[in-house]
């Protein structure tokens, strides 16, 4: 009885390492399922994201707008960025008094000032232009004056 009883010992004691080894091969199975479907999603979630923040820049590409519309959007997307950084997306102005690029908030109070070159008078009336680089991303903005 004694063989059989040991026998039997070692039986349940291989079922039970057999056992314990399918859970865990199916639990990291699982966890490195989940960790390329985690991946994929954060993947979609930055793609529309990024689908998002450019849509209100989209929506000036052959549009016409005034030069309030002008000051509000340069205002908008150059304000949080001093003389020392550049922003994302430039902004480039042609008036009857010239052309202006801003990369920054550094000429904001300027396009307000009708005593500078780069004032923008609200009144005028532009055509907006999207700019892209060669992977399709938006690089900068032009506003024409009519």
């Amino acid at each position: 009885m004694n063989i059989t009883d040991n026998g039997l010992k070692a039986l349940i004691l291989a079922a039970g390492v057999l056992i314990t080894c399918l859970v865990l091969s199916i639990g990291f199975n699982f966890s490195n399922e989940s960790q390329a479907i985690s991946a994929s999603s954060t993947e979609q979630l930055v793609d529309f994201a990024n689908e998002l923040s450019d849509s209100d820049i989209k929506m000036y590409d052959g549009l016409d707008v005034t030069g309030s519309d002008v000051v509000n959007f340069i205002k908008r997307e150059l304000s949080d960025y001093s003389s020392s950084e550049i922003a994302p997306v430039y902004v480039y102005v042609k008036t009857t008094n010239g052309e202006n690029t801003y990369y920054n908030g550094e000429y904001i109070s300027n396009i307000q000032n009708f005593t500078t070159t780069k004032y923008i008078k609200p009144t005028s009336k532009f055509i907006g232009d999207i700019v892209r680089d060669a992977n399709e991303v938006i690089i900068g903005v032009k506003f024409i004056q009519k």
